[in-house]
């Protein structure tokens, strides 16, 4: 690698760069030499991983090729982040929301309303455990009397 030079970028490039990142632990210059389609010597390895875009809402970013997946009513609903979107049985959806609703049966056969957030569990490439999605949101700052 050459020289690091320091370049200052506004929010929006920040946050689009923060999108392409595969994993908090890929560096944010892999993620944009992704965005500017400059090659790299080391192949990307896996079926899923290098296409597509990550999906993000709520503080939450889900990178392409994600897993997901979902118990209700006693069955168990996967899918996958696939290029932005939520890839739920053979469907596509926008929100954890909407593939929940979309994908989900009642008792009685008919589809409903669910919270995604409370449902859906994922596992983001190279992760191997299960995360409860709403986990993964920002938590509201505390202010402690000690801190003031």
């Amino acid at each position: 690698m050459g020289t690091m030079q320091t370049i200052e970028i506004d929010f929006d490039v920040y946050k689009r760069i923060e999108m392409e990142r595969r994993s908090f632990v890929e560096p944010q210059n892999a993620a944009l030499r992704r965005l500017l389609k400059i090659d790299d010597d080391d192949e990307a390895t896996g079926p899923s991983v290098g296409i597509g875009r990550s999906w993000s809402s709520k503080g939450v970013t889900l990178p392409h090729g994600t897993e997901l997946r979902m118990e209700y009513n006693g069955r168990l609903y996967t899918g996958q982040i696939q290029d932005g979107t939520w890839a739920v049985e053979g469907k596509s959806f926008k929100s954890p929301s909407a593939a929940a609703g979309g994908v989900a049966l009642t008792k009685g056969g008919k589809r409903t309303n669910l919270d995604g957030w409370i449902y859906w569990q994922v596992k983001r490439p190279g992760e191997k455990n299960w995360t409860l999605i709403s986990q993964l949101r920002p938590q509201p700052s505390i202010l402690r009397l000690e801190d003031l």
